[in-house]
């Protein structure tokens, strides 16, 4: 099978038949894993966690034997766990948290995402091919093979306090499990905003993050107008609206 050389950008538009194997299988060529942001010059908004599961480690990179993850049923969340032994092909969603990525010797590498969609097949080479892709960001979390996004711990914090009204309030869960990704990223990112809001030293030591939510907070008001509007209707039915004074 011949691939077609492909760039990380023109991966962020991986197709939606058994083409995409044959990108995957491009980007994954020396790699374990490959984690390829949207471009948006192409005015494309979708990230892709690409993961090979292979019969024999290659010992050129990682090495996933497992992967981690996340699935919503019946509103509730449910851990979910590829691997070789799972039945492929699968085709369906995955929820928003943490995506754990393990080799055979028990070393792993972090993603935290907003929930998707997810697909994997078995090649003919044995090589299981995944692709988790999402219209939000995924962001590289702790890991022995990448560096850590700069917004990982903001987002493992934002999704901690989701957790609390999950815990506590009926139907929370629920509710959760029915936002699309791009509008808890949206929630995500008026969080952010009201926490900076809240108080001016945290803005000052925080120039970088202040810059970004306003950035951010601006271009998903613009361009996802009804998932601005609609996580806002989420965070105040879950409770987790904080009135914002000025310090």
């Amino acid at each position: 099978m011949v691939l077609v050389a492909m760039t990380k950008e023109q991966g962020s538009a991986l197709g939606d038949d058994g083409r995409w194997l044959e990108q995957a299988g491009r980007l994954l060529a020396n790699l374990g894993f490959e984690l390829v942001k949207p471009d948006r010059t192409g005015d494309s908004d979708t990230s892709h966690l690409l993961v090979a599961i292979r019969p024999t480690p290659t010992l050129r990179h990682f090495d996933p034997d497992e992967i981690a993850c996340w699935t919503s049923e019946g509103g509730r969340g449910k851990a979910a766990k590829l691997d070789r032994e799972t039945r492929y092909p699968i085709d369906a969603d995955y929820a928003w948290g943490l995506i754990n990525v393990t080799d055979r010797l028990g070393v792993s590498n972090q993603f935290l995402s907003f929930g998707g969609a997810l697909r994997a097949q078995m090649t003919p080479d044995a090589t299981v091919l995944v692709d988790f892709s999402s219209h939000a960001p995924i962001l590289r979390g702790s890991g022995h093979s990448q560096g850590v996004d700069p917004l990982a711990s903001e987002a493992g914090a934002f999704f901690a306090r989701m957790k609390v009204p999950i815990d506590f309030e009926p139907g929370a869960e629920a509710l959760m499990a029915k936002a699309a990704p791009r509008t808890l990223y949206c929630a995500f990112v008026q969080h952010i905003r009201e926490k900076l809001a809240r108080a001016r030293e945290l803005r000052e030591t925080n120039h970088w993050l202040a810059d970004w939510s306003s950035r951010e907070g601006q271009r998903m008001e613009s361009s996802a107008a009804e998932d601005w509007t609609a996580a806002t209707e989420l965070r105040r039915q879950l409770g987790v609206v904080e009135a914002v004074a000025h310090k």
